[in-house]
């Protein structure tokens, strides 16, 4: 995995943990999410307390402005920059865990949860519980389902149901495949930038490049 440093804390990280930030023709400052816009770019934690507290201090301006080596106007960044940037990393979860639904990697309801668990070959990823569902009904999905499968509970029955065009998601199982893994890196950023902490225990390492 490749890493890059973070403006704001100047140390290294996997570049999965990250968020890339890309400078637009007219100046604006653009949250990069799957880090593929041209132009140089500059990188920041996946972390909303951090950024916040940078913004408001006024520091991340500074910090772009060095590393892009180029004067960036505190008005090309969006006033509320670490929301922007949840709110688009959401956005590509949830889209990721439709597509993983319509590739047949996804069982949502509870009593199919229960019945799938009971088959041999059966290989979770991710159990996904609305936000805002029973927790009775998340202790017996974890009980099925195994301990050790990791519980996503960052989006709202409504948000589920919207992302995978059904009534009244509340309980969904992700199957492992190649884009379970993906949907992983894109959840632990969205935890970051939530509040914060990320569940990765790597160190950050010794300060690398800025740019792209």
């Amino acid at each position: 995995m490749p890493e890059r440093r973070c403006i704001l804390s100047h140390a290294s990280f996997p570049t999965e943990r990250l968020v890339r930030l890309v400078q637009a023709p007219d100046g604006t400052i653009i949250p990069d999410i799957a880090a593929k816009l041209p132009g140089r770019g500059v990188w920041v934690q996946a972390d909303g307390p951090r950024i916040r507290e940078a913004q408001t201090k006024k520091r991340l301006v500074g910090a772009i402005s060095r590393s892009l080596k180029t004067e960036v106007k505190a008005g090309s960044i969006n006033s509320d920059l670490a929301a922007q940037i949840e709110g688009l990393v959401a956005r590509q979860c949830l889209s990721r865990l439709g597509l993983e639904q319509r590739a047949g990697n996804l069982i949502t309801g509870f009593d199919k949860i229960v019945a799938a668990a009971k088959k041999q070959g059966f290989h979770p990823a991710l159990v996904f519980a609305a936000s805002d569902g029973a927790e009775d009904g998340r202790r017996k999905i974890r009980s099925a389902v195994g301990q050790r499968v990791r519980e996503i509970n960052l989006f709202s029955r409504d948000e589920l149901s919207a992302a995978l065009g059904r009534e009244n998601v509340v309980h969904a199982l992700l199957l492992k495949s190649g884009g379970a893994e993906k949907l992983k890196v894109d959840l632990d950023r969205l935890m970051g930038l939530r509040d914060g902490m990320q569940p990765q225990d790597a160190q950050p390492k010794d300060a690398q490049r800025n740019e792209d």
